[in-house]
């Protein structure tokens, strides 16, 4: 049975598979892996010095703030879905704050 060796889901539960040698990605990781690149990219420092913000127009700099704003939304979302999963697994507080690199207390009260 082929298998993502990602997140290790059959073929038969996911939406697509790509082979490669040796090594098999589904649809759902591929989907993780553009978020995490389009996350960093937006949180990225774009380099702007103080005098580069001048030239940004109005309606940029609005558009701009509007469509990170979106993106911080939709990550905080997203993220609160994974902890409550890995709660559900029975996933404890203690490993959830490694991963975030939080402490236990702080992991639970901002997603507990």
């Amino acid at each position: 049975m082929i298998s993502c060796s990602f997140c290790g889901l059959p073929s038969q539960s996911v939406g697509a598979l790509l082979a490669g040698p040796d090594v098999n990605i589904c649809d759902q990781c591929i989907d993780v892996g553009v978020r995490t690149i389009e996350t960093r990219d937006a949180l990225e420092d774009p380099g702007f010095k103080a005098e580069d913000w001048a030239v940004i127009e109005d309606e940029t700099l609005l558009h701009q703030a509007a469509a990170t704003s979106a993106l911080v939304d939709k990550t905080r979302d997203r993220l609160q879905l994974e902890i409550r999963e890995l709660r559900r697994r029975g996933i404890n507080w203690s490993a959830i704050g490694v991963a975030l690199g939080l402490s236990c207390q702080t992991a639970q009260e901002r997603f507990g």
